[in-house]
């Protein structure tokens, strides 16, 4: 989860707490498989009748699982790394759905956690950053080049959730 989608598209990898529990539904309603922090249900679903547990396990066995990135921007940096899930306890139950997406050149904790995580390299910096010094969308990131980051929320979600990528 975010709460600043234009960071979405320099998504490198998501970040589990390893002492939490963690669960895989069926959402009843979507017909779709979700994980998420067991203690976070309630940010999803209003009733338990809305899902079914299919599975319950600790954060710390998601840790190295790989996933399809939102975009396909960064996906280059699959086979150095990206797009697995690291473990760090600074991940809370108190919102979101207890798995976080980490961009590391965006944020302190996401910084630490991909480095320490093998997701990037010291000296790839510039690469792992696809906006510029006015705060614009670089060419490789296709459908909002130019766009100033902010303005690009609103064209972010609304792409995620055409593509049914958003929950």
């Amino acid at each position: 989860w975010t709460t600043t989608p234009w960071t979405l598209p320099s998504n490198l990898a998501l970040c589990a707490n390893p002492s939490q529990n963690y669960v895989k539904v069926h959402d009843k309603t979507r017909d779709q498989k979700f994980i998420m922090m067991e203690a976070r249900l309630c940010a999803l679903y209003k009733d338990e009748t809305e899902y079914e547990v299919l599975e319950n396990f600790p954060g710390s066995s998601l840790a190295g699982k790989t996933y399809k990135p939102l975009f396909s921007y960064m996906e280059y940096m699959k086979n150095d790394g990206a797009f697995k899930i690291c473990i760090d306890s600074y991940v809370s139950s108190d919102a979101g759905t207890g798995i976080v997406h980490q961009a590391p050149a965006f944020g302190e904790d996401d910084y630490r956690i991909c480095l320490t995580n093998g997701v990037f390299k010291k000296g790839q910096e510039p690469e792992i950053c696809p906006v510029d010094a006015s705060g614009k969308f670089l060419p490789k990131v296709s459908d909002f080049n130019g766009m100033y980051v902010k303005d690009a929320d609103k064209q972010i979600i609304k792409k995620l959730k055409d593509e049914g990528r958003m929950v």
